[in-house]
């Protein structure tokens, strides 16, 4: 068990793509990074439009058809894994949000009542 959770975080370090990871110790720009990869898709969904206007115009359309599906998957796949990796991000960091909220709150709600507990006293001398 613990060698396959080792193996999913080895796959998950690797399949970062490289700008990601050279930019651990800056604050990652999830929006700029969702802006590369849907141009990325877009070009990439393009270049599959044009293979499949190519196959149509070929005696074998089948097999050509299949080989431009392959290759788009191929091109789209580590996308939508950078894609999943952005949304774990966000998804942490907005927990991590929430609980630093709770936890201020928390706080707060603690020193107001160690501040009632002590007016009264204080009154009472």
């Amino acid at each position: 068990m613990k060698h396959r959770l080792g193996l999913r975080l080895l796959l998950v370090v690797a399949l970062l793509p490289v700008p990601l990871l050279a930019q651990a110790e800056e604050p990652l720009n999830i929006e700029a990074e969702r802006e590369r990869i849907a141009r990325e898709r877009a070009h990439h969904e393009a270049v599959f439009l044009q293979a499949e206007r190519d196959c149509y115009a070929r005696f074998a359309v089948s097999d050509c058809l299949q080989q431009a599906r392959k290759d788009r998957r191929a091109a789209l796949d580590p996308l939508r894994r950078q894609e999943l990796v952005l949304n774990d991000i966000e998804r942490k960091s907005r927990a991590v949000q929430a609980l630093d909220r709770i936890q201020n709150k928390v706080s707060e709600q603690q020193q107001g009542a160690i501040q009632r507990q002590a007016e009264p006293k204080t009154l009472a001398k």
